[in-house]
């Protein structure tokens, strides 16, 4: 009976492991998305305010 119960055991861990491999991997996706956001809104800030340019100046923009 001992084997059974530890068998029972295993079987739930292994549950509990993938719903937690699951979420780390959405919180993955989620942070993935954040960064490329970001990404997207500084890009759109650096042609904005014309430092992509070799000879950047503020003022000109």
């Amino acid at each position: 009976m001992c084997s059974v119960t530890n068998i029972q055991q295993v079987k739930w861990q292994l549950h509990a492991d993938m719903e937690k491999l699951k979420d780390i991997d959405e919180q993955i996706a989620g942070a993935e998305r954040a960064m490329s956001l970001l990404a997207e809104r500084r890009r759109e800030l650096v042609n904005r305010l014309g430092l992509n340019k070799p000879d950047h100046d503020p003022e000109a923009a």
